[in-house]
């Protein structure tokens, strides 16, 4: 690859040369803290300077040094989508298309998620909100299959260069950040991590928490030398002015639409900034209902979080584009605050907190083009039942934001001036994450007594306090009424935010068009319990509540377009199915994992991960007996029984990959991970005699596809059987023999899934189960019931004594659970291409 200095970098990336304080950072690292003004690049600074690092520093130590993976944090409610796009195009001028991938993390599933987990060692950028990135980083990914918690978690606290922007506007989720970095520094990680917060208002005393105490390097972009360009960019002024507006909020809408004809010119860009997605819909309704009919009318867009993907993206696009003629008017929420460039002659706003405010009049003038720009500030309308104007803000916020901005009536002020501003604040009261609520975390069992205070899938007091919280809504057309069996799991590009309270509404008014995917393996209808931050909702589309133009809204008539989907992930959340387009037995996809095992390994290794050499082989080893419960009949006769004509197997097997797609499991909630782990438990089979690590071996086999983990428990239907089940596996089951490369076999076995929950001493392995020829049943057939009523018992111990095991810890261990789910994805992958040997 050709050496390129940063200056060529950037120009040929971006048209202009990089700034004084972006070459900095590309010659010193990203620090922890950077102060840069809105509308001096930020973006540029956080992507670029890490990008050229990483595959253009002329010192090979500190390509393998700098993180291989940058993760965009976005504000709450910010748009993705143009940062993006933004992100692509760079990155294809420079020529690397082919060598970094570009992601947005997002509710739902995709495809491309499987692209980046199979390639772990790849470059790549993530942009992502700050509320999908945290809840992954917590191992609650909001949006995504819970089976998909600890691949996430484990892939993204490793090895990445973390950014968070506008850290002011992030609430709680700042804390946070700072307490995951310092929490990976004490804990340990295989690949180096960290952070960077960037801001005009950037207040490093809130990163100092109970795990992170210091900032160690602050870079200040006023504080190195400023060109031309960039003192355009700081000199830009616009005038402050109030707006009067009436205080009831059936009046205010036309109000506003009208000050905003007023004020519009044509050939600019006139902004409303909003607190609330209602007022936005509601003004842009009031500018339509006024313009209606009107020659040479300017253009009208309504940009806020309520919206799909694509409709979001093609009205930032329009709002960022030189408007037309007749010019162009937005109405937008805190979504244009950071990462939308957009510029205005005029913005008029609500008060709003003094740091958003100062974002919103980044907006304003942004490029320092415009000669008579007007920053007007306006009251919200006060709430009927309360008298207040603040939600989401406080009503402090707004009165100290008012007193500054009266004390500037009239004045042309700049961004820098206004982020000097003198401001008091209050000292918010904060949940703030801690080491043990990290650790109760690692438990991804739905209602784990791990988490005794709120449940554990509740993060959200870590993440956001804005409000009301979210869900995400995607339509689908059905021709019977309801989800089919095998309906996919929603993606990216269909799902809309909706208030979770809004869509309980619309779903006690046709409680049987919403539904919701349950962990134990279909579509049910929605209940209020399943309304829960970043839950994924799916509905049918003639129940309406979506319009392309406005967005999310309960009077929106149905039916809603549906998304038109290509290639959508099944709804079992994994992607590796059985089907394989042919048939794999069981030996060869066994020996194919515990090689990509090894490789994967060995590519992050070349990439600058320590990765002890024990930890790569206990986990090639579990790639190597992964699968073993496959061998158990429920599972060859899922693949084998009632095959289409030609597609029968070719041998006997045991069959770890079908040729074609259907068969179920005569068993419900059968998991074939769980027989694995059970069969390495057993007295009778030695395979891990030698192992140095049995009982790493033996959670992760059990783990590798993210359901079997810290507490194991029976499904509730499966403990008032006659002859209880956990997950699909009876006591007395019979497994095996199985015949295994280099020699190995697990003998004739009967199987006991009581063993998790009895006290079976030091190790993993229990002496007292079954031996392989009894026959016998065990006595203590209730031992699944008996042990989810309870505490969840010896496994579940000795998986926490395990994870928090000196040199282990929640980050190492979940990252050995993704090398092995990434080898046996990858190794799956390989058999649908064409047939190759090993």
């Amino acid at each position: 690859m050709a050496e390129r200095s940063f200056v060529e970098f950037v120009r040929t990336a971006t048209g202009s040369p990089p700034y004084a304080y972006q070459e900095t950072l590309a010659r010193d690292e990203l620090p922890q803290v950077l102060c840069a003004p809105t509308g001096c690049g930020k973006t540029v600074a956080a992507v670029l300077p890490w990008l050229w690092r990483r595959l253009a520093h002329p010192k090979r130590a500190v390509r393998r040094a700098t993180p291989g993976r940058l993760v965009y944090a976005l504000p709450l409610r910010s748009s993705t989508e143009h940062t993006h796009r933004l992100v692509v195009e760079w990155i294809e001028r420079l020529g690397h298309g082919a060598d970094v991938d570009v992601h947005v993390l997002s509710a739902g599933a995709e495809r491309e998620a499987d692209d980046w987990q199979v390639r772990p060692a790849r470059p790549a950028v993530f942009v992502g909100t700050q509320d999908v990135v945290l809840s992954r980083l917590l191992m609650r990914g909001y949006g995504e299959g819970r089976a998909s918690w600890p691949l996430s978690f484990g892939l993204l606290h490793a090895g990445s260069q973390f950014v968070f922007d506008e850290p002011h506007l992030m609430g709680p989720g700042l804390e946070t950040s700072a307490q995951l970095q310092g929490l990976r520094d004490e804990l340990g990680t295989v690949g180096g991590s960290a952070t960077m917060w960037m801001s005009a208002l950037a207040d490093p005393t809130r990163l100092g928490t109970p795990d992170h105490p210091t900032v160690a390097r602050v870079v200040n972009a006023l504080d190195l030398p400023i060109g031309a360009e960039l003192a355009r960019h700081l000199d830009a002024a616009r005038t402050v002015e109030f707006a009067a507006m009436p205080t009831d909020a059936e009046s205010y809408p036309a109000a506003v639409a009208a000050e905003l004809l007023r004020r519009h010119r044509p050939g600019t860009r006139t902004l409303a900034i909003v607190n609330t997605d209602e007022r936005a819909c509601a003004v842009r309704a009031s500018l339509e209902r006024i313009v209606v009919g009107r020659a040479a009318a300017p253009e009208l867009l309504g940009l806020h979080a309520l919206l799909r993907p694509a409709e979001r993206a093609a009205l930032v696009e329009r709002s960022t584009r030189e408007p037309a003629a007749a010019g162009q008017i937005v109405v937008a929420t805190q979504v244009v605050e950071a990462g939308v460039d957009i510029s205005a002659r005029v913005l008029l706003t609500e008060l709003a907190s003094w740091p958003a405010l100062v974002q919103r009049a980044g907006r304003c003038n942004r490029d320092g083009r415009e000669p008579d720009a007007r920053l007007l500030w306006m009251w919200p309308p006060t709430d009927g039942s309360t008298g207040t104007h603040h939600a989401p803000y406080s009503e402090p916020e707004l009165r100290r934001t008012a007193r500054a901005l009266i004390g500037l009536e009239g004045c042309a002020v700049t961004g820098t001036r206004l982020a000097r501003t003198p401001m008091g604040a209050d000292t918010p009261v904060r949940h703030v994450l801690r080491r043990a609520d990290l650790l109760r975390l690692f438990d991804t069992l739905p209602g784990a007594e791990s988490d005794p205070v709120e449940g554990a899938d509740e993060v959200a007091r870590w993440v956001r306090d804005d409000g009301d919280p979210h869900v995400a809504v995607t339509w689908r057309h059905w021709p019977n009424g309801r989800p089919g069996e095998r309906e996919p799991y929603p993606c990216r590009v269909e799902m809309c935010p909706a208030p979770a309270i809004e869509v309980a509404v619309a779903a006690a008014r046709q409680p049987d068009r919403w539904w919701t995917f349950d962990r134990a393996g279909g579509w049910r209808p929605l209940t209020a319990d399943d309304l829960r931050p970043g839950a994924v909702v799916l509905a049918d589309a003639t129940a309406g509540c979506y319009d392309v133009a406005s967005g999310w809204g309960l009077r929106h008539p149905g039916p809603v377009p549906v998304v038109p989907l290509d290639d959508a992930p099944s709804a079992a959340e994994e992607p590796a199915m059985p089907c394989a387009q042919r048939w794999i037995d069981l030996p060869r996809h066994l020996a194919d994992v515990e090689r990509d095992v090894r490789v994967v390994a060995q590519e992050l290794v070349e990439t600058g991960f320590v990765i002890p050499g024990h930890l790569v082989e206990s986990a090639a080893v579990a790639g190597r007996y992964h699968d073993l419960g496959k061998a158990h009949d429920a599972f060859q006769a899922m693949l084998c029984d009632d095959c289409p004509p030609g597609a029968e197997p070719p041998g006997p097997g045991p069959w770890a990959k079908s040729g074609h797609d259907g068969g179920r499991h005569s068993r419900a909630h059968f998991r074939h991970e769980l027989v694995s782990a059970l069969a390495l438990l057993h007295p009778d089979v030695h395979l891990l005699n030698d192992a140095a690590d049995a009982e790493l071996i033996t959670y992760l086999v059990a783990a590798h596809h993210g359901k079997v983990r810290v507490s194991v428990r029976p499904m509730p239907d499966e403990v008032e059987r006659t002859v209880p089940r956990v997950l699909g596996v009876e006591a007395g089951d019979r497994f095996g023999p199985v015949e295994l490369p280099g020699d190995r076999w697990v003998p004739a076995i009967v199987l006991d899934p009581t063993v998790l929950f009895a006290d079976a001493g030091d190790g993993f392995r229990a002496e007292s189960g079954p031996r392989a020829g009894d026959g016998a049943r065990p006595g203590a057939a209730s031992g699944p019931s008996a042990g989810a009523a309870g505490r969840s018992a010896a496994w579940t111990e000795r998986v926490l004594r395990l994870r928090d095991a000196p040199g282990m810890g929640p980050f190492r261990l979940a990252f050995l659970e993704a090398l092995v789910r990434v080898a046996d994805r990858r190794a799956s992958r390989s058999y649908r291409l064409p047939a190759t040997s090993h």
